[in-house]
């Protein structure tokens, strides 16, 4: 090999091996590049796929069971799940009003499968089984 070579002319295996190793780092980076994500909507939701969302969410709770509706994601990308309020004997909120944050979530796509983030956090969740195409909205 020309970089170990004890012959007169050791410079012509540098810019080679130079060459090489700037052409792997190139390739290395093209590999690694993100896949762009898409706000995205389902046709339709089984409850097979709702309970799957419905988990995913849950996780991110701690366990506490959350409901959502039987037609989530069909029409928006983004959905809002605010915790119920203390109420009195007649129904109405504590101190005439609640403070409770709500909590957001987006159905992203990547064109193969779908994906759940968290807003808040920015953490994204994969939907096994869950069917989604792009939101042209």
């Amino acid at each position: 090999m020309a970089l170990f070579d004890k012959g007169k002319d050791k410079s012509k295996g540098l810019p080679a091996a130079a060459l090489a190793v700037a052409l792997s780092l190139a390739v290395g980076c093209a590999a690694t590049k993100e896949v762009e994500l898409h706000k995205a909507i389902t046709k339709g939701t089984s409850s097979s796929q709702k309970q799957i969302i419905e988990d995913t969410i849950s996780n991110w709770f701690g366990g506490i069971a959350i409901t959502v509706a039987e037609n989530v994601f069909s029409s928006a990308s983004s959905i809002t799940i605010e915790r119920k309020a203390k109420v009195d004997s007649r129904g109405l909120p504590l101190d005439g009003r609640h403070d409770n944050p709500v909590y957001s979530f987006t159905l992203l796509s990547d064109g193969e499968q779908c994906l759940l983030q968290n807003d808040q956090t920015g953490e994204l969740a994969k939907l096994e089984n869950v069917k989604c195409y792009p939101n042209h909205d």
